[in-house]
């Protein structure tokens, strides 16, 4: 089976990046700086999935990580919609080896509907990309259910990225990186808490949401509820999966206990967490205690079931 990283980024060749945080170590801002210039090359990419052994990278840039004013503007839509462009110009431009998921503020209505429709209709992505949360509203209010809805009637997954909040500055001065990433993890976690509390999973069918270990606090909050038997349910029911973010044996078989194994993905984060190298893979997916043939599903067997279009019957 292939592997496939459901997790990773590409950057707009346009695109100003802020220089990495001052509290980030040197090694890591030195990292950073490399990495801007592989971002933002399709090519580069490649060659560092090569290196990796990973075969197919499923792209994404999250309009939070593109927009510094994300929370504080109105969309971009015409630059989102420049973005998507690009994005599957150069998964047109590389079969096989890049997947893309389309850029949406899931917060602007319909207008993200539409959106939606184009980049899969016309520019033939995979999926989309959206933020947990603007400004601290999360995903499941109800400008995002448009967007939500369009999703599930064209049967394309919608990977929910983290973000930060208004808490974000405080915990990294009491924290620091940790603070950092718990922040976007509970940001993460509430977005999916949302969906449950709002009962967008019961209410739109063929809903396929994708969360990040970061996030994975939501799931013991989720099992207090009668949440844990429809987030593991087989029969096309609150169809929640999760990655490897961080590839911690742990935290995997944490999420194959809760999700069962059909529900977990490949995910790197690359290039902000370690790469999903070959060696790192099979070490954590086999101290999770996981069998091989639930190891080739997490490597590739669900992602390529994950970004099959199933569309459903009815119009959203």
């Amino acid at each position: 089976m292939p592997a496939i990283d459901i997790h990773a980024h590409y950057y707009e060749p346009i695109q100003q990046v802020a220089p990495a945080p001052g509290w980030w170590p040197e090694e890591r801002r030195a990292e950073h700086a490399r990495s801007i210039a592989v971002l933002k090359d399709f090519d580069r990419l490649i060659e560092v999935a090569d290196e990796a052994k990973v075969d197919t990278r499923v792209l994404s840039l999250p309009a939070a990580s593109r927009f510094d004013d994300f929370d504080t503007t109105p969309p971009h839509l015409d630059e989102i919609a420049t973005l998507n462009e690009y994005l599957a110009d150069g998964v047109r431009s590389h079969p096989g080896r890049l997947l893309g998921l389309a850029t949406i503020d899931a917060f602007a209505g319909e207008d993200s509907a539409a959106e939606v429709r184009r980049a899969a209709d016309e520019l033939g992505l995979s999926g989309i990309v959206v933020d947990s949360g603007k400004a601290d509203v999360f995903l499941g209010a109800p400008q995002t259910v448009p967007t939500l809805q369009e999703a599930a009637h064209l049967g394309i997954p919608v990977f929910v990225h983290p973000t930060g909040t208004s808490l974000t500055p405080t915990l990294i001065e009491q924290a620091g990186q940790l603070g950092s990433s718990y922040g976007r993890g509970l940001a993460n976690g509430v977005a999916l808490l949302s969906l449950i509390h709002r009962g967008l999973l019961d209410e739109i069918p063929n809903l396929r949401v994708v969360f990040t270990t970061l996030g994975i606090g939501s799931l013991g909050i989720a099992g207090t509820w009668r949440a844990r038997g429809g987030l593991a349910a087989e029969d096309g029911r609150w169809q929640v999966y999760f990655d490897t973010m961080g590839f911690d044996a742990q935290n995997i078989a944490y999420l194959v206990s809760v999700l069962g194994a059909r529900r977990v993905l490949l995910g790197s984060d690359f290039p902000h967490q370690v790469d999903a190298t070959e060696e790192r893979v099979a070490a954590a997916l086999t101290g999770a205690g996981i069998s091989p043939a639930d190891q080739e599903l997490i490597r590739g067997g669900n992602a390529a079931d994950l970004l099959t279009r199933r569309p459903a019957a009815q119009p959203a």
